[in-house]
């Protein structure tokens, strides 16, 4: 069974040099100090996944201070135990953790279409909605990679919003204006 604890200063810092590097492209990869400062704000969360005692799966939620939508930044179980409902068991255990804070929490998940591996971008699309997230029409090109946005509902009902609009609000929340200027643009289909 899985238990969330929240990782202090030095596991963030080792969950990111040996982890989070080993399971995100550099490009998809904040700096750590950004990390550090959103968590130093109240705004973040860097939570990991445990069994026995031992690192299962690790998320990493961008809380803003306003609203009630929080980002799911970063997911990722370790390659040992894929495949077995560690990562499906940890997103149920995030919706009950957020569920007094947030009603939903959204998701990027890069845009099969534009990703390099195809495959794999529709099957992570999968493993979000078969776990209960809904797939928006929303596309959103982030510091050069394009995503599709996904919603995860925290409570029993799926709650109705400008999916768009909340996620450039996230993002105005979470980057200094010119990088949000630079870095983020919504994709009109």
């Amino acid at each position: 069974m899985l238990t969330l604890r929240d990782l202090g200063d030095a596991q963030t810092r080792l969950l990111y040099e040996h982890q989070m590097r080993r399971d995100f492209p550099p490009s998809e990869l904040k700096p750590l100090s950004s990390i550090f400062a959103m968590r130093a704000r109240g705004e973040y969360d860097v939570l990991g996944a445990f069994e026995d005692g031992v690192l299962a799966a690790y998320a990493l939620v961008y809380r803003p201070i306003q609203g009630r939508i929080h980002l799911l930044d970063y997911f990722a179980v370790e390659p040992a135990l894929r495949g077995r409902g560690k990562g499906t068991a940890l997103l149920q255990l995030l919706r009950r953790h957020y569920r007094q804070s947030a009603d939903a929490l959204m998701i990027e998940c890069e845009r099969p279409k534009a990703a390099p591996d195809e495959a794999g971008a529709r099957k992570r699309i999968r493993f979000y909605t078969q776990a209960g997230a809904q797939l928006t029409p929303v596309r959103i090109w982030l510091f050069e990679v394009e995503y599709s946005i996904l919603v995860l509902p925290c409570g029993e009902e799926m709650p109705r919003g400008d999916w768009a609009g909340q996620m450039l609000g996230l993002y105005r929340q979470m980057l200094a204006p010119e990088a949000y200027a630079r870095n983020v643009r919504l994709i009109r289909a």
